[in-house]
């Protein structure tokens, strides 16, 4: 047996520039990333319909790329940097879950976070696409925060921790791990298994098992490449019995709808 994604529904066209994805009291937030408002969009899976759009004050989404969560807030990574690598705006936006869970169609967000990366001294524009200051993957614990950047020239990720406090703040850099591809979300599940999801030529997803947030460290990893070819993954979500969904945004080169998969076990 091989683990493959299957597809479980292809999303409401609102949602064809997802960029980031969660999951809390079985709704799935997602946002759109840059050149789109600053919006959360829960979405209902079994009706395939997008329920709630609530509107984030205090905010702008210059490229919003991620979305993660503690117990207490839902964060949103406003740090894609891909097109020149020099933003000096980089920051994450803290939401109280509270107020998602209230009926509402705007909230306030609780605090800002704006960091700069620790190993980032030169601030010249890059070319589009080779820069190794992007990001599109985080987690959070209810301690720190976790960044997973993406290096566009080396195919590699650099883990770097954050505070969860509002104001300005260093990335610290702690460790470079060997992706073999472009990091696009991550998660943590309650077994402590980080999971990463990216792409390549196809997507493919790594899992760590035993990762401690404190070390980096983790006992083993095991890599799946997918058959799914030029599908752009944004978004990873584990629920608490193990199923794992993956949105993907639409593609304009394979033609293929913004969708929602599983990870499953098929037949060779």
């Amino acid at each position: 047996m091989v683990l493959n994604l299957h597809l479980e529904k292809k999303l409401p066209e609102i949602l064809n520039e997802n960029s980031g994805m969660t999951v809390d009291q079985d709704i799935f937030w997602f946002i759109n990333d840059s050149g789109n408002d600053s919006v959360l969009y829960g979405y209902n899976q079994s009706t395939n319909e997008v329920t709630r759009q609530i509107a984030v004050r205090g905010s702008v989404n210059t490229d919003w790329e991620a979305l993660t969560q503690n117990n207490e807030y839902l964060f949103i990574g406003d740090f894609g940097n891909n097109a020149s690598g020099n933003r000096t705006n980089l920051r994450i936006y803290m939401i109280s879950k509270s107020q998602l869970h209230a009926a509402t169609d705007t909230v306030l967000h609780s605090g800002i976070i704006y960091f700069n990366y620790e190993d980032q001294t030169d601030f010249s524009p890059s070319p589009e696409n080779s820069t190794k200051f992007d990001c599109e993957a985080f987690i959070a614990t209810n301690e720190m925060i976790i960044i997973f950047a993406k290096d566009w020239e080396n195919s590699q990720t650099r883990l770097y921790k954050l505070p969860i406090q509002p104001g300005n703040h260093t990335a610290d850099l702690q460790d470079e791990w060997n992706v073999n591809g472009l990091i696009t979300d991550a998660c943590l599940s309650g077994d402590n298994k980080l999971y990463l999801v990216g792409y390549n030529l196809a997507p493919f997803l790594w899992v760590y098992s035993d990762f401690n947030t404190e070390t980096m460290g983790f006992s083993q990893r095991e890599r799946t490449d997918f058959s799914f070819l030029g599908i752009q993954t944004e978004g990873i979500w584990v629920t608490g019995d193990g199923v794992i969904y993956i949105s993907s945004e639409k593609s304009s080169y394979t033609n293929s709808a913004a969708s929602l998969f599983t990870v499953r076990e098929t037949a060779n």
